[in-house]
């Protein structure tokens, strides 16, 4: 076990055994960043929820893109970046050892074209991103193998899902929920298996409950209490669930019901073995990760599922044996230090390569192997200019602008990145200010001035869903937070056709909040911030495995001083089964 100081925010972080055993086993060194500052700068480099209209740099067709047009590389379609039109190659850069190898991966990185949004194999997507196999999917980001999804995100095989975040296992006609497994219920969150259930929290295999948590297998669940069918069905009648003021302070309700009534574990880990973090499911050997299922050896990761042996990968599906990656996925194996890379082995610090392998500091390359900042070598000339580029970051380091000194084995400054750091979801999780930007060498964007021709503010809306007719489409309706800075206000918004008929087969009222608003709401109800706490539990019951004040200690991403009664597994378990 080491001690080292972060060059970064300059604290203390420990480097502990299992974590040098798996740097000896990729053959890395170790870092010198902690390991939140390491997901931040990781963070960086991803862009999910901030497009824009620009042209298409090939085909000149206007597109939607992640990258703002003010930026100096070209950007095509995908269509042109897939195709033969142009040659990747083209843009070889000579190795130069008498300068710092990421300035100058960095000046290839300003000339190569980049694809506009990360989408593979998917349908009627245009204005979503970071989206695989997946159909007819709207405003909605990092999407895996589903159809009929809007305004939702981190959603895998699921369908016709609005407005949902981190559901996976077939959830299907949902909204506003988190969970697994889930079918035509609204507002749920850490619920699997449940079926025509509102306003619950953990809840498994449970059908026609509302405003209930802590439930296992049951039905007809009105407000904790048990009904016959007919007389749930006449209480929720009553609720006039259509309505958006009776909505709104339901919404309340069940947050309140949450945050100051629901039991809850320490940490949401179901069949994990070995496992620090939360949201994992299925896992073993996992230290300090997050959103995390069907996974093994994954340490300080994110969003991984179906995946082994990865340190410090953010966006980590369907590989093995990643470092310091971001969305490197589908069919990788050893890729180091890079960026949206899939199907390839063997990569390092390189970005949107696909299918390729043995890779070093090369962009937007596809079925190459043998490259040096795209340049082609043979296999015997490669392996020896690598020693060469490793050996010259170690002796000719590049430094940012704020003196932090990047050796081979850092992944890419984040000064380097095509995006600011309030475009990124560094802003979902953790607390990034201006001022923290400036202080460590961030990029900050100003919030784009809009002037939408408004036509309705939301207390202008009708209150009940049964109320409103196609002419809603052609509104553009105010958001009440006018342009809030940390939510990514887009000021306005309007209702599409496919989401008004949703909105009428399921009786929800309309929104009054843009899809972004929205989607910070969740976040504040659905999730914690990816950062882990001491804590102990809080049961004073008397249960199987003590008497009086447990003892058990754990780590938790509740920070202390939040409202939640947490527990331990085994004081859990008594509680809800």
């Amino acid at each position: 076990m080491e001690t080292r100081n972060c060059q970064n925010c300059k604290k203390d972080f420990t480097i502990e055994p299992d974590d040098f055993s798996f740097y000896e086993k990729v053959k890395v060194p170790p870092p010198t960043f902690c390991p939140e500052c390491r997901m931040i700068r990781r963070m960086g480099w991803r862009n999910g929820r901030s497009l824009y209209k620009r042209n298409c740099d090939l085909c000149q067709q206007s597109i939607i893109s992640m990258y703002n047009p003010e930026l100096p590389f070209p950007v095509y379609c995908n269509s042109c970046w897939y195709g033969d039109g142009w040659d990747p190659l083209s843009y070889a850069m000579d190795l130069d050892l008498s300068k710092p190898f990421l300035e100058q991966w960095f000046e290839l990185w300003t000339k190569v074209p980049k694809f506009a949004r990360w989408s593979i194999n998917s349908i009627n997507s245009d204005y979503s991103n970071i989206v695989i196999n997946s159909k007819n999917c709207y405003l909605s980001y990092s999407i895996v193998n589903c159809e009929d999804t809007i305004y939702s995100e981190n959603v895998d095989d699921c369908t016709s899902m609005v407005d949902s975040y981190l559901c996976i296992e077939g959830c299907n006609s949902c909204y506003y929920t988190q969970g697994r497994g889930n079918y035509n219920c609204k507002y749920v969150s850490q619920c699997g298996s449940c079926v025509d259930s509102i306003f619950c929290f953990d809840c498994v295999n449970c059908s026609d409950c509302f405003m209930s948590f802590g439930l296992r297998n049951k039905k007809y669940v009105f407000r904790g209490e048990q009904q016959t069918k007919e007389k749930y069905e006449e209480l929720i009648e009553l609720e006039n669930l259509g309505s958006r003021k009776v909505n709104d302070s339901l919404f309340q309700e069940w947050k309140e019901m949450i945050e100051n009534k629901a039991t809850h574990q320490y940490a949401r880990i179901v069949g994990g073995n070995n496992a620090t973090g939360n949201f994992i499911r299925n896992a073993k050997n996992i230290k300090s990760s997050f959103n995390l299922y069907n996974a093994e050896n994954i340490a300080y990761g994110v969003r991984a599922f179906n995946s082994k042996d990865g340190y410090d990968a953010f966006g980590f599906a369907d590989g093995e044996l990643v470092y310091e990656t971001m969305a490197c996925s589908f069919g990788v194996s050893r890729v180091f230090f890079s960026v949206n890379c899939d199907n390839s082995r063997d990569i390092f610090y390189s970005a949107l390569c696909s299918n390729d392998s043995d890779l070093f500091g090369c962009i937007s390359l596809r079925k190459k192997s043998y490259c040096i900042l795209n340049k082609q070598y043979t296999k015997e000339e490669y392996e020896i200019l690598v020693a060469k580029i490793k050996q010259q970051m170690e002796d000719l380091p590049y430094e940012d602008s704020k003196g932090k000194i990047y050796k081979y084995g850092e992944f890419f400054p984040i000064e380097m990145s095509p995006f600011c750091i309030n475009e990124t979801p560094a802003m979902d999780h953790f607390e990034v200010t201006e001022i923290d930007a400036q202080e460590k060498g961030y990029k900050w964007k100003e919030r784009d001035k809009r002037n939408y021709p408004i036509t309705k503010i939301a207390t202008e809306l009708p209150d009940n869903i049964k109320e409103v007719d196609d002419s809603i489409l052609s509104e553009v309706i105010a958001c009440p937070s006018n342009g809030r800075s940390d939510f990514q206000c887009t000021t306005a918004f309007r209702i599409t056709e496919n989401e008004l008929i949703f909105y009428k087969n399921k009786n929800i009222p309309l929104p009054h909040y843009c899809p972004n608003c929205r989607h910070y709401r969740r976040l504040d109800l659905f999730t914690q911030p990816f950062r882990l706490y001491q804590r102990s539990c809080m049961c004073n019951k008397k249960h199987n495995n003590h008497e009086g004040k447990c003892e058990v200690e754990f780590e938790t991403p509740y920070a202390p001083g939040r409202p939640e009664v947490l527990y331990c597994e085994k004081c859990y378990q008594q509680e809800v089964y």
